[in-house]
């Protein structure tokens, strides 16, 4: 079989095929430049996006990123046709970029090559009474501003308006039905995003440049923030933080490292705080609902701190000999003490304790003068020499025995005090754990509830 021959049987098989014949006589004498409607008349375009997934929201850029479904339906007179003519052909599928389509964009879009224009591989589905019908798959990114008050328990309101880009509201009649809710039967679930609402509404714009009207079909979305990613990562280790730096007042003072726990709370709180500013996006207009948690935070753990400061000065107070006031020995021992469920053995007052300290009035008659052995007694002991001796011996023993006396007893009476500012601080280290801890609770509980 010849090359002549093949070309035939094709010319032929292609002559009987109706839609071949049907495309030809369409397109023969079709612009795709020229628009389907007069100068006094108006065309109808119905359309209608299906939201299929909110891929993602940049809360720095203020971007929202949509997977979406564009529907257009219009009816173009100059792809119609009779279809007995054609052996009965009801429809075409003819690639989008052949025909006339509208020239309606996204007004609110980041990018300015975002025509939203249907690509090449794109079928419209044509009718013979010339009703076209053109569905396609776009990527929308679209401007939302981003209000970061409850931040991450927060709603954002994003929206995406659509318009004609040349033809005004008489040439171009746009329309998406009844305002109100859109269907989300397509939507696939995001793992950081609930849907709230998504609605669609039209309405009729007049600019300063133009008296023609513009119509816009605008889709509201209205998502909410799936906080448990946030409250894991970022709240936890916050709370964690601050109750081990709370804790640290509880650490004896002993052991020197009550200051260094407060420190090391506070930058790892410092260091958890950059991370959240990563995420947002610079705004003064107001301050996360995380960001005044941590504030809140980072000034209880900076007062503990500074607290346990003063404690660490009540504790060593005593040993510089500073007597504890009576009026303070009152209410912390006897009052806040039982309170605070500890058991403190109250010492005595000094006036007391001296009263019936013997030790103290010996020690108080020490610096009398001692008794000497009379000279019948010297005598009958072996001459006035030996009596001298004896007596000037037994007189500084005396002394020295006084001198040990008072040293023990001015010693007790520091021992004293020094215990009692130590179990003040006890007292006072307990109470403010206590204080901090329920702050820190009704805080977080306050915030986020």
């Amino acid at each position: 079989m010849d090359v002549k021959t093949v070309l035939l049987l094709v010319a032929g098989m292609l002559a009987c095929n109706p839609k071949h014949s049907l495309v030809t006589d369409l397109f023969r004498n079709y612009d795709k430049r020229v628009e389907p409607f007069g100068p006094n008349e108006t065309l109808d375009v119905w359309m209608d996006v299906t939201l299929v997934e909110v891929s993602d929201i940049d809360e720095r850029k203020q971007v929202m990123t949509t997977n979406c479904w564009i529907h257009l339906v219009w009816r173009d007179t100059s792809l119609a046709w009779q279809q007995e003519d054609y052996e009965n052909v009801t429809d075409l599928r003819i690639p989008s970029d052949a025909i006339w389509t509208p020239d309606i964009r996204i007004k609110n879009s980041v990018e300015v090559n975002n025509q939203m224009s249907p690509s090449e591989h794109n079928n419209a589905i044509v009718q013979s009474s010339g009703e076209v019908l053109l569905t396609y798959q776009v990527i929308l990114k679209t401007l939302c501003t981003i209000y970061v008050a409850y931040f991450p328990m927060d709603q954002q309101h994003c929206q995406m308006t659509f318009q004609s880009w040349t033809s005004n509201g008489d040439q171009l009649n746009i329309t998406n039905g009844e305002s109100g809710d859109v269907g989300l039967y397509e939507y696939i679930v995001s793992a950081e995003w609930d849907m709230v609402s998504f609605k669609k509404s039209r309405n009729v714009l007049t600019y300063q440049c133009c008296p023609e009207s513009y119509l816009t079909l605008t889709y509201r979305v209205v998502v909410r923030r799936r906080p448990l990613f946030f409250l894991v990562n970022l709240m936890m280790p916050c709370l964690v933080i601050t109750l081990v730096a709370l804790l640290g007042l509880l650490v004896p003072n002993e052991s020197g490292e009550k200051i260094s726990i407060g420190i090391t709370s506070l930058l790892a709180m410092i260091a958890l705080l950059l991370v959240i500013s990563s995420l947002l996006p610079p705004t003064s207009l107001a301050i996360p609902l995380i960001g005044k948690y941590y504030a809140v935070s980072i000034l209880i753990v900076s007062l503990s701190t500074g607290l346990a400061v003063l404690t660490l000065n009540i504790h060593h107070r005593g040993a510089r000999g500073h007597k504890l006031p009576r009026l303070v020995k009152t209410v912390c021992f006897s009052f806040l003490a039982r309170i605070l469920f500890i058991k403190i053995d109250v010492p005595e007052s000094d006036d007391q304790e001296m009263a019936r300290n013997p030790a103290y009035d010996e020690a108080n008659h020490a610096d009398k003068p001692a008794p000497t052995l009379s000279l019948m007694e010297g005598q009958q002991a072996g001459g006035t020499n030996v009596v001298d001796v004896l007596n000037r011996l037994l007189h500084t023993v005396e002394q020295a025995v006084g001198l040990q006396k008072r040293r023990v007893a001015k010693q007790d009476s520091l021992d004293q005090i020094t215990y009692e500012w130590k179990q003040l601080a006890i007292v006072l280290e307990r109470a403010l754990t206590i204080i901090f801890l329920f702050v820190t609770v009704f805080t977080a509980v306050a915030m986020f509830s």
